[in-house]
């Protein structure tokens, strides 16, 4: 069975941003939707109260660029309880899958068990698969289901702190030995860059592949 994934969290971010103006850090486009992106828990510990306040701005953006009902009553209640809950979060993509398959993209989710958060993919076999279609619908569907919510839910769940995102996880590579302790967030940067497989990041390997998803597991 082949899968396809549909569109990146990081281009989903790029669309909310271009609504909320700059709801979220972004990171480059990615083809792939549940593609390696850097989010990560805060370390055991942070106050929460602290935590949920740095996300105050984010919730009141996203519900100025809100376009639906829906979105709008999903982030009142999130600016009053200082996040978005887990319910809401997968009444928003229930929503944008029931759009996709009434458009006629077959899209399914599955929860990743060691993170908690629904991951968007599509069996392509046998079909004659449009990857135009497919991207273009999912971007219309996004918007008002999804778009605003889905993004923020997952960057709060899994770095309440809203800490720096490459910064957490290079300390994860540290832990795992996978770096030298003098391996810095600059160089990351620099080696995540390379395109020629001249990186020096062992970026399919698995514990590679966990500091990317969990950065403090």
């Amino acid at each position: 069975m082949k899968e396809e994934n549909l569109m990146s969290k990081s281009f989903r971010m790029l669309l909310a941003t271009g609504l909320a103006v700059s709801l979220l850090t972004l990171n480059a486009c990615s083809p792939n939707l549940n593609s390696s992106h850097s989010k990560a828990q805060s370390s055991s510990g942070t106050d929460t109260s602290q935590s949920t306040a740095s996300y105050e701005t984010q919730l009141r953006q996203a519900l100025q660029s809100a376009t639906s009902d829906f979105e709008k009553q999903v982030l009142t209640k999130a600016i009053k309880a200082g996040k978005i809950s887990e319910s809401d979060y997968r009444e928003a993509n229930e929503k944008y899958q029931q759009c996709m398959i009434s458009k006629g993209d077959q899209i399914t989710f599955s929860t990743d068990q060691s993170t908690g958060l629904m991951q968007e993919s599509m069996d392509v076999d046998g079909q004659d698969y449009d990857s135009d279609k497919v991207n273009s619908d999912s971007i219309a569907c996004a918007k008002g289901t999804n778009l605003l919510i889905r993004d923020l839910y997952e960057r709060m769940t899994t770095n309440p702190s809203n800490a720096d995102d490459i910064e957490l996880i290079v300390s994860c590579l540290k832990r795992k030995k996978l770096v030298p302790n003098s391996f810095t967030k600059q160089d990351y940067l620099n080696e995540s860059s390379k395109t020629d497989g001249s990186s020096k990041l062992d970026t399919d390997s698995e514990p590679f592949s966990q500091c990317l998803a969990n950065p403090n597991k």
